[in-house]
């Protein structure tokens, strides 16, 4: 792993950065002095990434927005909007191809 800053190599491990979705390994560039963590795609998401991932697949096979939003409010208690699951089907779109 790289440090995304100044591209060292010379990093060490400085804990753990922890919010409501997930846990992350923190680093500290020894070269630099900056911190970061390793970039998964998920980055500045306010819900979790599996249920992203499942919200996705569900718009994939065939249901709509909608009833995706519905699925995941039943289910899961996650609320989310139509809208935002229609960005994420846009953003991720990608990957799944």
């Amino acid at each position: 792993m790289k440090c995304p800053y100044c591209k060292s190599e010379n990093i060490s491990k400085r804990g753990k950065r922890f919010n409501k979705s997930e846990t992350k390994q923190l680093y500290l560039c020894n070269k630099c002095k900056r911190k970061f963590v390793e970039q998964n795609g998920f980055e500045r998401m306010r819900y979790n990434k599996k249920h992203i991932v499942r919200a996705i697949h569900l718009h994939n096979e065939g249901l709509s927005l909608f009833q995706v939003k519905d699925h995941l409010w039943q289910h899961d208690g996650i609320k989310v909007s139509r809208e935002a699951v229609r960005e994420w089907c846009n953003k991720y779109s990608i990957f799944l191809k």
